[in-house]
């Protein structure tokens, strides 16, 4: 059972709904034997929009959701479009009661502020939309947009590692607006490839360095969500085993308290 975990942190343990190669519905369906939480992954507008009642699982399993939002939206069409189109697959989801959203932010600020001002004005809460840390966008570039609009963050451990970005850790906001932590390893044991592309790969194969950011991580924030970001069910035991042994080195944080 990938349940259990130290009870002296904060944080829910979750995967992604595509650990197997299957229909989200039945990666659900199994992973409900084993994690409380399930990120349900949207990463593709169209085909999401096909889905039917075989595809999507029910609350009836018992899990909580979040959902990650699709990556290829129409930035270019501006922000209230982008709603517009994604208010479908959002009503498609409802019945699962999601309590964030997690978003890789446009290079476009102004239709990204477009996106949260249409999503408040359906009367949706910003702080549930979750601004993720991408190649493009570093945790410090997030955590300001996440500060100028009102959303909270989801810390990507791995865009973090791949990119040699740093953590803005003398911001007190970076503990009060992180709710989500994605975490795995970008590269294998042979180290990064050439360019800065990377894989989810086991936390197993994390280097001394990113041992050390995972284990501040989870000293210094409080996230409601861990999320183990790997798309194995192998990877997925090793990955919690992994974490497992770095709580064992680390402090639990003090919630409300700052980084």
């Amino acid at each position: 059972m990938l349940q259990k975990c130290n009870p002296d942190f904060s944080w829910r343990l979750a995967a992604p709904s595509c650990v197997w190669p299957e229909t989200a519905l039945v990666n659900c369906r199994r992973l409900a034997r084993n994690v409380p939480e399930v990120g349900l992954y949207l990463l593709e507008l169209h085909a999401c929009l096909a889905y039917g009642p075989d595809d999507l699982p029910q609350k009836s399993y018992g899990l909580a959701y979040h959902l990650h939002l699709p990556l290829d939206l129409p930035w270019m069409l501006g922000g209230e479009t982008v709603y517009a189109v994604l208010e479908r697959l959002l009503d498609m989801t409802a019945h699962l009661d999601p309590w964030a959203f997690v978003l890789h932010p446009p290079a476009d600020a102004g239709a990204l502020a477009d996106f949260v001002r249409a999503f408040a004005a359906a009367g949706r809460n910003p702080a549930d939309l979750l601004l993720e840390n991408t190649d493009a966008a570093s945790p410090a570039d997030t955590l300001a947009l996440a500060r100028e609009l009102g959303c909270r963050l989801c810390l990507d451990l791995g865009h973090m590692l791949a990119m040699g970005h740093a953590l803005p850790t003398g911001d007190p906001e970076l503990a009060a607006r992180t709710a989500m932590l994605h975490v795995y390893s970008p590269f294998g044991p042979e180290g990064p490839p050439k360019g800065r592309s990377h894989l989810h790969r086991t936390l197993t194969c994390l280097s001394p360095e990113g041992r050390d950011t995972l284990a501040w991580m989870l000293g210094h924030l409080t996230p409601k969500t861990l999320v183990l970001e790997v798309f194995a069910p192998m990877h997925l035991v090793e990955s919690l085993a992994c974490i497992e042994a770095i709580l064992t080195t680390v402090t639990p944080p003090v919630p409300g308290a700052t980084a």
